[in-house]
C-alpha cells in the first residue's frame, strides 16, 4: 500500500530565502489569476475578426475554466508525483507557450487548443500556491499568508479586464496575450533563483479512468449549468448526467489506494462547510466581475475600459479586507468574522436588486459593489483557513487539493448560471418593449436576486458554523492537555 505523504510541520517563522519564494509564487498565482478574464472585453473584436459566433468564441473563457479545474483537482497527484520546482516550471512553460501561440494563432482551431494550454499553467499554479504557504509559513500567521494568497487570486480576475481592455482598444485583441506572456516569462527567470521544493516525491501513479470521469463530469456540469436558462430540458439532462459521473468518480477514489484526488478530508465536519463557504464567496466574486462590465455598458454605455476601471474600487477594497478578515481570524477565530461577512454581502445585494429595477445610479451601483467584495474578502480566506487547520497531519494536500478545485469549479458554474439568468431576463424585458438599458437592468436585477439567495444560504450556514468552531475552540482551551486532534492543530 502507497505511503501517504506527511509534509513537515509549519514553521515558526521565515526561513531564509521564503519571503522571496513566497513573493515570486504569490506574483505567478496573481498573472495566471489575470490570464483568466483577459478575453472577456476582447470577446466582440475576437469573434468578428474570426468569423465566430458568440456561443462559439465562449469557450475561450468557458473551456479555459474546465480545464484549470481539471488541473486543480489533479493537482493532489501531481504534487505526491512530482517536485515543487518541476510543478512551478512546468504551470510557467504552459503560460508563456500558450500566451505566444495564442498570439500568433491563425484560426480559432488553433486559438482554442493554446488557451487551454494556459489553463493548464493557472491549474496547476493556485494549489501550488496553497501548498508553498502552509509549507513555509509561521503556523501563527497562517491565516494572513493564506488571505495575501487569496488576494492575489481575487485582484488578477478583476484586473485582467482593465488592463487586457485597454489593450484590446490601443492595439487589437491579440495584444491582450502580451502582457501576461511576459510577466510569466520574467516570474520564470526569477524562479531559477527563488523556487525550491518544499515536497518529497513518491513514485505513484496516475489513474486515467479516474482522469476521464472527472474531466467528462466537469465538462458537463458547466454545460448543463449554462443551458439551464436557455434550454431547461436539456439543461437538466446533462445535470444528472454529471452527477452520475462525479458519483462514479468519487466512488472510484474512495475505492483507490492512490486516488487523484484525495476526498477523505470531507468526512471532517469541519472542513466540507468551509469548502461550500469558499464557493459562495467565489461564486460572488468572481461572477460580478464578469456582470458588472456587461450591466455598466448596457445599462450605462460605459466603454470596456471605464467598466474595468469601475471595478477596482471595489477589488482594492476586497484586498484590504482580505488581509483583515486572516488576520482577525488568526487572532480570534470564525466567531463572528463569518457570518458578519456574508451579512455584508447579502445586504448589499438586496439594495443593489432594489436600486437596480428602480434605474439606479452608476455611482450607487459601484459603492454597493465595493460593499459586496468587502464582505467576500471576510469571508473567503477564513474560510480556507477555517477548514485546512481543522485538518489532521498529512491531509493538507488532500485538502489543499479539494478547496482549489472547489473554487475554480464556483467561478465556472456562477459565472455560467448569473450569466444566463442575466441574459434570459434580458431578453425577455427586450420582447416585452424595453430599452436596452431598462432591459439590462432588469437582467442584472435578476442574476443579483439569484446571487442574494446563495448569500443568504452561506449566511445561515456562516452563523451555524462559526458557533460551533467558537464553542470547540473554547472547550479545547479548557482543556489545553487534548491538542493533538484536527481541532488542535
Amino acid at each position: 500500500m502507497a505511503q501517504t505523504q506527511t509534509p513537515p510541520a509549519a514553521p515558526d517563522k521565515l526561513a531564509p530565502g521564503d519571503g522571496f519564494f513566497l513573493l515570486v509564487v504569490y506574483l505567478a498565482t496573481f498573472v495566471a489569476a489575470f490570464n483568466e478574464n483577459i478575453v472577456n472585453v476582447a470577446l466582440p473584436e475576437l469573434c468578428q475578426d474570426l468569423a465566430i459566433g458568440t456561443d462559439t468564441g465562449q469557450w475561450l473563457i468557458t473551456g479555459y475554466m474546465v480545464v484549470a479545474s481539471i488541473m486543480t483537482a489533479s493537482t493532489g497527484f501531481l504534487s505526491r508525483r512530482f517536485s515543487t520546482r518541476g510543478l512551478f516550471f512546468t504551470a510557467v512553460a504552459a503560460l508563456v507557450a500558450g500566451e505566444l501561440l495564442c498570439l500568433v494563432a491563425p484560426s480559432y482551431g488553433m486559438l482554442l487548443p493554446c488557451r487551454l494550454i494556459q489553463a493548464v499553467g493557472s491549474g496547476i499554479l493556485f494549489p501550488l500556491m496553497m501548498n508553498v504557504v502552509l509549507a513555509c509559513a509561521p503556523k501563527p500567521r497562517l491565516g494572513l499568508f493564506l488571505a495575501v494568497g487569496t488576494a492575489c487570486i481575487t485582484l488578477g480576475p478583476a484586473l485582467g479586464p482593465v488592463l487586457s481592455g485597454l489593450a484590446d482598444t490601443l492595439f487589437g485583441w491579440r495584444a491582450i496575450f502580451v502582457l501576461p506572456g511576459v510577466a510569466s516569462l520574467i516570474l520564470g527567470l526569477l524562479g531559477l533563483k527563488a523556487v525550491r521544493t518544499v515536497n518529497v516525491p513518491e513514485k505513484v501513479s496516475l489513474d486515467v479512468a479516474s482522469l476521464v470521469l472527472m474531466a467528462c463530469g466537469l465538462t458537463v456540469l458547466v454545460l448543463g449549468i449554462g443551458s439551464v436558462t436557455s434550454n431547461p430540458a436539456l439543461g437538466v439532462a446533462l445535470l444528472v448526467v454529471a452527477v452520475v459521473l462525479l458519483a462514479l468518480f468519487a466512488r472510484r477514489q474512495f475505492a483507490l489506494e492512490t486516488p487523484l484526488l484525495n476526498l477523505r478530508p470531507f468526512f471532517n465536519g469541519a472542513f466540507w462547510p468551509a469548502v461550500l463557504f469558499t464557493m459562495v464567496a467565489m461564486m460572488m466574486s468572481f461572477s460580478l466581475s464578469v456582470l458588472l462590465p456587461l450591466y455598466y455598458e448596457g445599462a450605462f454605455a460605459t466603454t470596456s475600459f471605464v467598466a474595468g476601471l469601475l471595478i477596482l474600487p471595489a477589488v482594492a477594497v476586497n484586498a484590504g479586507t482580505s488581509v483583515w478578515g486572516g488576520r482577525i481570524m488568526d487572532a480570534s477565530g470564525e466567531w463572528p468574522l463569518l457570518p458578519a461577512g456574508f451579512a455584508l454581502v447579502l445586504g448589499a445585494l438586496v439594495v443593489m436588486v432594489a436600486m437596480a429595477e428602480g434605474g439606479a445610479g452608476l455611482v450607487a451601483v459601484t459603492l454597493l459593489t465595493v460593499a459586496v467584495y468587502a464582505g467576500v474578502g471576510f469571508v473567503m480566506s477564513p474560510s480556507q483557513t477555517a477548514g485546512l487547520r481543522r485538518l489532521a497531519p498529512g491531509e493538507d494536500q488532500g485538502g489543499t487539493a479539494i478547496i482549489n478545485t472547489s473554487v475554480m469549479i464556483a467561478a465556472s458554474i456562477g459565472s455560467s448560471l448569473f450569466v444566463g439568468v442575466m441574459t434570459a431576463a434580458t431578453g425577455s424585458a427586450t420582447s416585452g418593449g424595453a430599452s436596452e438599458a431598462a432591459a439590462t437592468a432588469t437582467g442584472f436585477g435578476a442574476a443579483m436576486t439569484v446571487a442574494a439567495a446563495f448569500a443568504l444560504a452561506g449566511l445561515v450556514g456562516a452563523f451555524f458554523y462559526a458557533r460551533a468552531m467558537s464553542a470547540s475552540r473554547v472547550t479545547a482551551a479548557a482543556k489545553p492537555s487534548d491538542t493533538k486532534g484536527p481541532s488542535g492543530r
